[in-house]
């Protein structure tokens, strides 16, 4: 699973608009030719994979399976990210002692001034953790709808493919 951003664990807005349908252009294209080989090296007669054709949509729709199921588990990975950030947020807020709040007073004033304070903040916080699941959860969303058009054009190619051999074949042997 790729970090949003090397140089810190934190996550951000911004890095949500860096990942991509296809994360690793050259790992993509290495596993077409890798299914390319295994198929022709195997030159089995019973494969469901009659020609090219068929044997590209496949190793598509493999592909954007697999990488609908990791987009998944990035996007709980960030959410639960995000979470613990927040909770570790609130518990800075309601252990420190706020330096903006004015010490003089009443006691019983002083500590509804902090309480207030300390809601606030929280609040203010879970606000924005709710606004950044959010982003994380559309923009995964997105790319989870994109991996579904590509498995299923697909796998509308791969019907067209077969179609085709079906009427080679039946052509040859008739």
């Amino acid at each position: 699973m790729k970090k949003f951003n090397n140089n810190s664990d934190k996550f951000s807005t911004e890095d949500l608009f860096t990942i991509e349908l296809i994360s690793d252009e050259q790992e993509y294209k290495e596993q077409m030719i890798d299914a390319h080989l295994k198929w022709v090296c195997g030159n089995d007669p019973h494969s469901p994979l009659k020609n090219l054709g068929m044997l590209d949509c496949q190793s598509e729709i493999d592909y954007f399976v697999s990488r609908k199921q990791e987009l998944e588990q990035e996007k709980e990975f960030y959410i639960h990210q995000i979470k613990s950030q927040f909770q570790q947020e609130v518990q800075e807020i309601q252990t420190a002692e706020p330096s903006e709040i004015s010490t003089v007073g009443p006691d019983y004033v002083v500590q509804d001034k902090i309480q207030q304070y300390r809601e606030q903040e929280i609040r203010k916080r879970e606000i924005s953790c709710d606004q950044q699941v959010q982003l994380i959860a559309e923009r995964y969303s997105t790319l989870k709808q994109q991996c579904e058009e590509r498995i299923n054009q697909a796998n509308a190619n791969y019907q067209t493919y077969f179609r085709i051999w079906q009427k080679e074949h039946n052509t040859d042997t008739g």
